[in-house]
């Protein structure tokens, strides 16, 4: 069994990002000890590609006790900040470690540019750091052409039409991980890795892990980048 343990002594602080003014809420020490995450992600978690996004690494399902704990906190805390409606009822969409292994030159366009997990102002991610050594943290970035930060389901088509109309003028991203301000994205906001921290912030802003590919990528749990992640989501009742 995973030993998972709510820290009543965590900190918790809430950013506020961009001029779209959106809250990033960083919980430092969230539980009292990662290590029991660490063994159960060396010795027992099955890695493989993630077929459903486009994530550059391997993931694995998180044990059962993580969001068992987690979530009534997350949930409470989520409602609150982001002023959720009592109506809506939360829903955990994936539990999952992650782990970046993906070479530079091996990665996708879009891996290659910050991302939106989902276009819903109610769908939340977070990602939980696990290792000691030092790692790459999460970015949060605009897009200079539209301006936009939170790609909401309206502003879909204009971001995407505008991607591609300066991508065919200016060419495309280099064969890199987006780990600062280029021409078509801002770098507004960043959460550093440190161990046992957690980053959680709403899934249609644009974000990045800050991947250094020297110190972040590998597929061993304990070298790596290891994360834990939670993608909740609130639909109306």
């Amino acid at each position: 069994m995973v030993e998972i343990e709510i820290n009543p002594a965590c900190r918790r602080e809430t950013l506020i990002v961009g001029e779209e003014k959106t809250p990033v809420i960083t919980i430092d020490e969230p539980i009292v000890s990662t290590d029991s995450l660490l063994e159960y992600a060396s010795t027992h978690a099955s890695f493989g590609s993630d077929e459903e996004s486009a994530y550059p690494g391997i993931r694995a399902e998180l044990p059962m006790e993580y969001p068992r704990i987690l979530m009534p906190e997350l949930v409470g805390l989520l409602s609150h900040v982001y002023r959720i409606p009592h109506t809506f009822k939360p829903y955990l969409i994936h539990k999952l470690f992650s782990l970046v292994t993906r070479q530079p030159e091996d990665l996708a366009l879009l891996q290659r540019m910050p991302h939106t997990d989902d276009r819903n102002p109610y769908y939340f991610a977070t990602v939980h750091y696990l290792t000691e050594r030092e790692h790459a943290g999460t970015g949060f970035f605009r897009h200079q052409p539209t301006g936009f930060e939170r790609i909401t389901e309206d502003r879909y088509q204009p971001y995407k039409q505008a991607a591609s109309s300066y991508m065919a003028a200016n060419g495309l991203p280099e064969e890199n991980y987006i780990n600062a301000s280029d021409k078509q994205f801002e770098l507004i906001g960043k959460i550093e890795h440190r161990p046992n921290r957690m980053a959680v912030y709403p899934g249609n802003l644009l974000h990045s892990g800050l991947i250094d590919p020297d110190r972040d990528v590998s597929a061993d749990p304990v070298q790596g980048r290891l994360t834990a992640n939670l993608f909740i989501f609130f639909a109306p009742i």
